[in-house]
């Protein structure tokens, strides 16, 4: 067996079919499972109820490294930036943000975008293709630091690599993988109705919606999917969902000067979230070389926000991290 062969990104039941196909059918694989995800970085030796013949057959059959940055940035806010490749070439990037409670990795789930944005960089850069699991997993364990939120919000539409997410999401929250809690993992997304049902019905992880503006022809002006997915069609769907208070609904809103940031846009928002069990993050738009776009001063987003409460959303302005970095809200490329 080639010791290439890697374990990460495995789940329990094929950790099982190689404990079992090596002659160890009576071992428990919850254990190396633990090993490789909740104690990450611990040798295959350390497992000692395993046998040691079988220790020593882990050892010499299967690695359990990661991706490595190739490229770390550290931001004045105290972000971090990893610049990943893959044995294809294919690069894309992951962010840890510290705060006060908080230790977010921001992850990607695609080199690039296929969906094509035009307030952000990734979509601009155009679609390398998806990541998988393990390659999912480098970006967690690869940054080598401590964390208890994940957010899909990196590069890519997470949705749209939807079995892969999936598969990294079930390790993350396995009581024998990684066993993060469901409600620490978001799922950023533009609405892709087939799979954002899926992702109700087989997640129960917080989900955030990208709206961006409330009205068809300008939605769709900067975010292509609104041509086969209109906004008002997603959240017509949300609002025949269950959410509970360990499953938080949001919606990200990026205010860009001059186009979406007028008293009728959120007044218009109001109106098309009402009686929804929802959150609102404001988000101020970060600028990117192939747009003209710009952000609007403090007195417009605060307005914004008051008119929003006015209107019985509850609402949070979200601080952009690693904008110095290019790590904030659409601005990550995966370059070097």
């Amino acid at each position: 067996m080639d010791k290439s062969a890697n374990l990460i990104g495995k789940n329990l039941p094929q950790l099982s079919d190689i404990l079992s196909n090596a002659g160890y059918q009576n071992v428990n694989p919850s254990l190396l499972a633990h090993t490789l995800y909740k104690k990450f970085g611990r040798p295959l030796s350390s497992i000692a109820t395993y046998p040691k013949s079988l220790r020593q057959f882990l050892e010499e059959n299967f690695s359990t490294d990661v991706l490595q940055p190739i490229l770390k940035l550290q931001s004045t806010d105290g972000t971090i930036k990893g610049l990943f490749e893959n044995e294809d070439g294919k690069l894309f990037e992951a962010a840890w943000i510290p705060a006060v409670k908080r230790m977010t990795i921001c992850v990607s789930s695609q080199a690039g975008c296929r969906f094509g944005c035009k307030f952000c960089s990734t979509g601009q850069n155009g679609f390398k293709g998806n990541l998988n699991v393990y390659e999912i997993l480098s970006q967690i364990f690869g940054l080598q630091k401590p964390f208890n939120h994940i957010v899909f919000m990196g590069m890519g539409e997470p949705l749209d690599n939807f079995a892969n997410v999936k598969k990294s999401i079930d390790i993350l929250t396995a009581w024998w993988g990684v066993s993060l809690a469901h409600r620490y993992i978001t799922i950023s997304t533009v609405g892709l109705i087939p799979e954002l049902q899926l992702a109700i019905e087989q997640l129960r992880c917080n989900l955030a919606i990208s709206l961006h503006s409330p009205f068809h022809n300008e939605r769709k002006s900067i975010m292509p999917v609104e041509n086969i997915y209109p906004i008002h069609e997603v959240i017509s769907m949300l609002k025949a969902q269950k959410f509970t208070p360990k499953r938080r609904l949001s919606f990200e809103y990026l205010l860009i000067k001059d186009f979406n940031d007028s008293k009728s846009h959120a007044m218009e928002t109001g109106k098309l979230l009402k009686d929804m069990e929802s959150h609102v993050n404001l988000i101020v738009y970060n600028p990117i070389p192939s747009q003209n776009f710009g952000a609007p001063d403090t007195s417009t987003i605060e307005n914004f926000r008051k008119i929003l409460n006015l209107q019985g959303l509850r609402v949070t302005i979200r601080k952009s991290s690693g904008y110095d970095i290019s790590a904030a809200c659409g601005m990550m490329t995966g370059s070097r």
